[in-house]
């Protein structure tokens, strides 16, 4: 895998060895980073289920402000860091959380983090993206302009609504999928 473009541009990065993972296609990822690329520069992105974290180091390549990285697997943890170390990025440019993405988001919550982009990508076909776009819509953690995105199975049931977030956009790569989740404008928040 190769950090598109940016600062870290035609960098390698590793794959996660021994552990069964999705990852996330070239061609997902062009297309991802080409839909959203005018709110990443300066953005505070978090990617859930970041795996190796090819995502989320495009993401910094690209301008983001820093990203926040969770993933609940030690080894994916461990090659995700030494994938930043690889690239040099700045250790002020990123967090590492190793947990679960539920338990991330109930932490992220109560230490009042928001973010501008959040990133889903969970394992496929056990109801996680569903219930993460849940528990992200439940909580504080995406900023008033949020953007959130869940890559998931074309035969998964993701929401169209979980107020306050609305689905705007879904794109289509051969069984996988792209959905988009803005907040619904003039929707209160506690």
């Amino acid at each position: 895998m190769r950090i598109i473009t940016g600062e870290y541009k035609g960098r390698r990065i590793d794959s996660v060895k021994g552990v069964d993972i999705r990852y996330t296609s070239d061609r997902v990822k062009e297309s991802l980073f080409s839909i959203i690329a005018s709110f990443i520069p300066d953005s505070r992105f978090a990617d859930f289920c970041s795996g190796s974290g090819n995502i989320g180091i495009e993401a910094i390549s690209r301008g983001a402000e820093s990203v926040t990285f969770v993933d609940i697997n030690p080894i994916c943890i461990r090659t995700l860091s030494e994938n930043l170390k690889k690239c040099g990025v700045n250790e002020s440019r990123f967090r590492i959380m190793k947990m679960s993405a539920s338990v991330a988001i109930g932490y992220l919550q109560r230490h009042d983090a928001q973010f501008d982009i959040i990133f889903l990508d969970p394992p496929y076909n056990i109801g996680l993206a569903e219930r993460l776009i849940i528990e992200i819509s439940k909580s504080n953690i995406f900023a008033d302009n949020g953007l959130i995105i869940a890559e998931h199975d074309i035969k998964e049931a993701v929401p169209l609504k979980s107020e306050p977030l609305e689905m705007t956009r879904q794109e289509r790569y051969g069984t996988t999928l792209l959905s988009f989740y803005k907040a619904v404008s003039n929707f209160f928040r506690e």
